[in-house]
């Protein structure tokens, strides 16, 4: 019996085991919020066959092209505001912002902070979720970059000159030029004449002690003659990203000390756009210049990068001359000196023919679900591994309890009907000894295993009396080493009713010490990921708070149904041995009356 038990228990463990290993694998594939209809998987690729970038990469906003091809626009809102862009992992909400949405034109242009790719793969991913009515605009254009972007003109402003995208809000002082030029972007901005320029006022956020890193989209119809695309002299300082005929180049000076310029290499083809890039870094005091994702130069600075005082140009000169004729998109400054993977990342990520990720088909979910469904799914999703055990562990406590119920429930049923039976044929006999002990109909009865244990005492006086069980006469020692041998049984069959109660003992005090235990684990967990990111935001807090909860939450499913099941067992338990003392007595006294000898 205990090995059926103990294998019976083993099954049903395993089954929840194989259970939650399947779950944990499709974990990853599951739907982030039931609320929004469709999405589609964004799978990035930097080994050779796609954008060939080996270095790891961190914080790379990304511009995430949406049309006809990849995106079905009818599944989403007019505005393009239920876009939601999800992890790899399907539960950590990016921050992005949009650029542009035109659902009748089918072209979206969308930036998102990828958190991290690794160089060389191909497994990262990320999810776009689309197709919920009732969502608010999430996008956060200053959210969408790191700390050292502190610039960056997506020049789609049609008034008022360019608006800094970044939380600095280094907007545009000053803007003279041409707009709405069809660009490699969206729209683009336009220079033709002396003085046509942006301008630009020195800030706190535009420090380049530690480097600094220019970006733009160039298209020109004519070589130029030295145009800067970004400019600030001030006396022996200065900053150049110029153009030399169809040439780039950089030049740095700093105050005492000659300036220097890169080698002027590479070629810009007249009339298309190109991606013009370059860095200086003010520790390692070295420069590059990138064509297209590809470093063209190298630069010996022989200084740190100055910090502008003055105004900042871009698209000549605040003197009025290196005037640049051309068109213009997608201007970014940085107050570091990015790596190159990060550069030729940015190339194959703006470029129209970029291959740094790829848009995968639609998938739909499988329409609505119940509210509190959708929540418990949500809350299983953020349930950490450390969730996982706790909860483990109580499921397999509530199994342990459940199987427990259920058998002694069965066993006091069945006991009650043969005890019934039981006493309906005691009753039914005038001499107590006379009953058939032997009929089936009476088997699994504990009253039966009572009657029993009396009968063979008596049987045994009977044996050493020398006569039959019927004509026997028993002394009052005798009835009392009778009374005894009913004792005993009777404490045989409470025990044998109370093997196994010990299990919902321990569920009911120990199911909600392990959710505490669980909560605890959880809270601890959620403080020490909110210090390791060193911000506190609902969406870092709730998946971890949710895990912690869930624990204390299956530490009184296991004791609350626990506690009835041992309430209501013991009841019929209390039950069972007033009716079996009931018996004892009765059994004694009729044997007395019918065998006992007389005084």
């Amino acid at each position: 019996m205990v090995h059926d038990w103990t294998r019976r228990l083993a099954r049903v463990a395993g089954a929840v085991l194989l259970m939650t290993l399947v779950l944990g694998a499709v974990k990853a594939e599951a739907w982030w919020d039931e609320k929004w209809t469709a999405r589609r998987k964004i799978a990035f690729d930097l080994s050779d066959k796609g954008a060939g970038i080996k270095e790891n990469l961190t914080e790379l906003p990304v511009l995430v092209r949406l049309h006809s091809g990849n995106f079905n626009f009818s599944s989403a809102k007019k505005d393009g505001s239920d876009l939601r862009f999800i992890g790899g992992d399907d539960k950590s909400p990016l921050k992005f912002h949009v650029e542009k949405f035109d659902p009748k034109l089918e072209i979206a242009l969308v930036w998102v902070k990828v958190p991290q790719l690794a160089g060389g793969g191909s497994a990262d991913s990320l999810w776009v979720y689309y197709g919920n009515e009732a969502a608010p605009a999430a996008s956060d254009p200053g959210g969408s970059y790191d700390t050292g972007q502190v610039l960056v003109f997506h020049l789609g402003e049609a008034d008022n000159g360019p608006k800094d995208a970044t939380a600095y809000a280094n907007n545009a002082a000053a803007f003279s030029g041409s707009h709405a030029v069809p660009s490699v972007i969206g729209e683009g901005y336009s220079f033709k004449r002396a003085g046509e320029k942006i301008v630009v006022q020195p800030a706190a956020s535009l420090n380049f002690a530690k480097g600094l890193t220019f970006s733009c989209w160039v298209r020109i119809e004519q070589p130029q003659n030295d145009a800067h695309l970004l400019s600030f002299m001030d006396g022996g300082q200065q900053i150049v990203v110029g153009i030399d005929q169809d040439k780039p180049y950089l030049r740095i000076g700093a105050a005492g000390k000659a300036p220097v310029t890169s080698e002027k290499k590479g070629a810009l083809t007249l009339k298309s756009w190109h991606h013009v890039a370059v860095t200086a870094d003010s520790e390692r005091q070295i420069g590059a210049v990138y064509l297209d994702g590809k470093e063209i130069a190298a630069l010996n600075l022989q200084s740190v990068v100055p910090t502008p005082g003055g105004e900042i140009a871009f698209g000549g000169s605040m003197a009025g001359g290196n005037v640049f004729a051309g068109d213009l998109d997608e201007v970014e400054l940085s107050a570091l000196a990015r790596p190159a993977g990060f550069i030729a990342a940015g190339f194959a990520s703006q470029s129209q023919d970029g291959k740094l990720y790829s848009c995968q088909q639609e998938e739909g979910n499988k329409g609505e679900e119940n509210h509190t469904l959708r929540l418990i799914k949500a809350t299983a999703k953020s349930v950490t591994l450390d969730g996982w055990i706790i909860i483990i562990l109580c499921t397999l406590m509530l199994i342990m309890a459940t199987l427990v119920f259920i058998r002694k429930y069965g066993y006091l049923q069945k006991n009650r009907r043969r005890n019934q039976a039981f006493l309906e044929s005691f009753n039914g006999v005038h001499d107590p000894l006379d009953l058939d002990t032997e009929s089936d109909d009476l088997e699994e009865s504990s009253l039966l295993r009572i009657y029993r244990a009396g009968h063979e005492q008596i049987h045994h006086w009977a044996e050493k009396q020398n006569v039959k069980d019927e004509e026997v006469a028993i002394t009052r020692s005798g009835l009392n080493i009778f009374r005894a041998a009913l004792e005993r049984a009777s404490s045989e069959e409470a025990a044998k009713v109370q093997a196994g109660l010990i299990v919902l003992t321990l569920s009911i005090s120990g199911g909600p010490f392990w959710g505490l235990l669980g909560t605890v684990w959880g809270v601890m967990n959620t403080f020490a990921s909110l210090a390791e990111a060193g911000e506190a935001n609902l969406s870092a807090i709730a998946p971890g708070v949710a895990s912690a909860l869930a624990c204390t939450l299956f530490g009184l499913l296991v004791a609350i149904p626990a506690l009835f099941a041992y309430a209501f067992l013991g009841v019929q338990i209390k039950h069972l041995n007033s009716e079996t003392h009931h018996f004892i007595e009765e059994y004694c006294l009729r044997v007395e009356g019918f065998h006992g000898e007389e005084a």
